[in-house]
């Protein structure tokens, strides 16, 4: 019986994969035509997430952008349109999203507030603490504070898309990476166990695991078997629409033939390895990796996440990035010692530059996932016009800072946001100081970021009206102390 339910929901996953793919009769979703939905339960296009997240932050001066008629005074809140600006008016790192600025939200001066308050951990573990679950460090690692007390809010989005529709599986969010971690201080995902402890949850690094998990059991499947002539019976149903379709709508059923080719390409790639030498080495613990390992793997892991939020068997879908390979980025050593850890402002322009570069390559990630999902035609628009995707780090510089930390939203038309503006938020929060290490600097710092997951759990159907910690305790200059509260929604992000 179990293994009947196996097949019965792989063939079922299937079926989804090939109508998205255009081979699946009444599945494209394009105004000049009427179709019904394809899959889940509820009236409309669902809501996507996809979050990305890479190491070190940034160049804070390659990636901040300013209009000539900018306030001066980093404690004032501003904002300016992005629609009306060239891509050479965007900063070196944000000028790869240029495509996508109308639907933008660059966040500029917002700070992790639990990282600065956390008297005990890694810099970096509780940047990710912070980002991921707004809230204190809690187990630790040879010694130090480093994975998560609470769960990180793509999980707790996951249960809330699973609440909305029943038929979505333990797939409603896919867990991906580039390349693989040592799971000591780097981890994104924490779901809870039995007991209500925070757990981690790993994530897929080889495509062809990937693609096993999305379509298992092709072995003997006579749909996985007929998939050479896949572009083949779309070809044919392409040309029968075509002629009833408005020029706008034929624009964009080219675009997702182009993407669904790419795709089976990649897929019949990735079928290949189950029977021959894999292309794609298990990882052997070290750090070493080559750039032709991250232009393989990259696109193909995009590639399935496109096709699974398409096809609606995921609504949550987290990339741990990492840093490209060094020689990708004009450098050479060791990135995170020999360039972010040497990036403070002042410093020597090669260490500028590479850092820079990262920032960039992160950035045209981004944009390339967008393309993917503007790509496919969906009631009356794309499947970017009901998603959100969201890129942090988890610092602001590679000095291990939190304050100033880089965030950047691109938001379908469907979704709640006022999009195509930068929004920058003046440095006037009093800096917390972690109980028993009253060295730190005191002075005004950004803005807090837990507001903003709260924005998108809400965004997703959640109701909570906070994430993580309530609240923070933060000194003024002169020693005054007052409660910093993290709770409720970012206002700003409404228009």
């Amino acid at each position: 019986m179990n293994s009947q339910n196996s097949r019965k929901s792989s063939a079922l996953r299937r079926r989804q994969f090939l109508q998205a793919a255009g081979v699946g009769g009444a599945s494209l979703f394009l105004p000049s035509i009427s179709r019904n939905s394809h899959a889940g339960p509820n009236d409309g296009p669902p809501l996507r997430l996809v979050v990305f997240f890479h190491e070190h932050g940034v160049y804070y001066d390659s990636w901040k952008m300013r209009l000539p008629n900018s306030p001066a005074s980093d404690q004032l809140d501003f904002e300016f349109e992005l629609g009306g600006l060239s891509q050479d008016e965007f900063s070196p790192i944000l000028a790869p999203l240029h495509a996508h600025r109308q639907n933008m939200i660059v966040l500029d001066g917002l700070a992790y507030l639990t990282a600065m308050s956390d008297p005990y951990g890694d810099g970096h573990a509780k940047g990710w603490m912070t980002a991921m679950t707004g809230n204190y460090a809690r187990e630790t690692y040879d010694e130090v504070k480093s994975h998560a007390l609470t769960p990180s809010f793509d999980q707790v989005i996951k249960q809330i898309v699973r609440a909305q529709d029943s038929s979505l599986t333990d797939l409603a969010s896919l867990e991906y990476g580039i390349r693989p971690w040592d799971g000591t201080f780097h981890q994104m995902h924490y779901g809870l166990d039995p007991q209500g402890a925070a757990v981690k949850v790993p994530h897929v690094v080889d495509p062809a695991a990937a693609f096993s998990t999305l379509f298992p059991d092709t072995a003997g499947d006579p749909v996985a078997a007929a998939h050479t002539e896949v572009l083949a019976r779309a070809a044919a149903q392409y040309e029968q629409l075509m002629p009833r379709l408005s020029s706008e709508d034929q624009s964009k059923l080219e675009q997702h033939r182009a993407l669904i080719h790419d795709l089976q390409v990649r897929v019949e790639t990735l079928e290949s390895l189950v029977c021959t030498e894999p292309v794609l080495e298990p990882w052997d613990g070290g750090w070493e990796w080559t750039s032709e390992m991250y232009n393989y793997r990259l696109p193909a892991m995009l590639d399935l996440a496109s096709a699974a939020l398409s096809c609606r068997i995921s609504r949550v879908v987290s990339f741990q990035t990492d840093v490209p390979p060094i020689e990708m980025l004009g450098g050479a050593g060791d990135y995170h010692h020999d360039y972010a850890h040497q990036s403070a402002p002042g410093a020597a322009q090669d260490k500028v530059d590479v850092v820079t570069a990262q920032g960039a390559a992160h950035a045209g990630q981004v944009a390339l996932m967008a393309d993917k999902l503007a790509a496919i035609p969906e009631d009356g628009g794309t499947v970017m016009d009901n998603t959100i995707i969201l890129w942090i780090s988890e610092l602001a510089t590679g000095g291990h800072t939190h304050d100033q930390v880089p965030v950047v939203m691109i938001a379908g038309q469907n979704t709640p946001f006022a999009t195509g503006r930068y929004l920058r938020f003046g440095q006037t929060t009093p800096r917390p100081i972690p109980e028993g290490q009253a060295w730190y600097p005191e002075g005004l710092v950004g803005q807090p970021y837990n507001p903003l997951l709260v924005s998108i759990i809400q965004a997703m159907g959640g109701e909570q009206n906070f994430f993580g910690r309530k609240s923070v305790t933060g000194t003024f200059p002169g020693g005054d102390t007052v409660e910093i509260g993290l709770t409720g929604t970012m206002s700003r992000l409404y228009g």
